[in-house]
């Protein structure tokens, strides 16, 4: 796996099993995944599309998946423990008005269909509890997206079959996850002291 950040686009490039709830999402094999970053007042009648175009602009080669935030991508925040790596950006209002928190995880061992379904819940949970830690009584805005992918590289290995919070793997999810949300907020919003309430 590598990723870079250009001024308005993380791209994480591989080779992947992905399960992805973002436009056009569901599972498949791709080679990147992105978060694009799109104005506050984005409007596009086939957001596919735009997709489409800034791969094309990107000059990408392969199969991808992609989601959409209007947070600024340079505050993504990165974060890995042995065989997890996530990626968070965040932003809110309020949870019926624009906000975003996207979340990728990238599993550098196999993942069952199971497990991987399994992880977008953990990634959830731990959204959730993120925002109850900072105060917010809401889990989460209307266009929240996951996507979450397993190298194929580690496909001679047996998968994971269970991913929930109290498993060796969905522990490191809950802590990553809930780590960058934080710190995604705080990055987006310039304040180390942000909170509901």
């Amino acid at each position: 796996m590598r990723y870079e950040i250009t001024d308005n686009v993380l791209i994480v490039s591989g080779d992947f099993e992905a399960l992805s709830s973002g436009v056009e999402g569901g599972r498949k094999p791709v080679e990147h995944i992105l978060n694009i970053q799109v104005p506050y007042d984005f409007s596009h009648d086939n957001p596919g599309n735009f997709i489409r175009d800034t791969v094309l602009s990107l000059r990408l080669d392969g199969s991808y998946t992609a989601l959409l935030t209007a947070v600024e991508i340079q505050s993504a925040q990165i974060l890995t423990d042995e065989c997890v790596t996530v990626f968070v950006t965040a932003g809110i209002r309020n949870p019926s008005s624009f906000g975003t928190i996207n979340i990728i995880v990238i599993s550098s061992v196999k993942l069952s269909e199971g497990a991987m379904v399994g992880t977008i819940i953990t990634a959830t949970e731990s959204k959730t509890r993120a925002l109850f830690d900072m105060g917010f009584r809401f889990t989460g805005t209307v266009t929240d997206a996951v996507v979450v992918a397993c190298e194929n590289s580690s496909s001679e290995n047996e998968p994971i079959l269970y991913s929930g919070s109290a498993t060796f793997f969905g522990r490191k999810v809950v802590k990553l996850v809930r780590q960058g949300v934080k710190d995604a907020l705080k990055a987006h919003y310039g304040s180390s002291d942000i909170k509901g309430g």
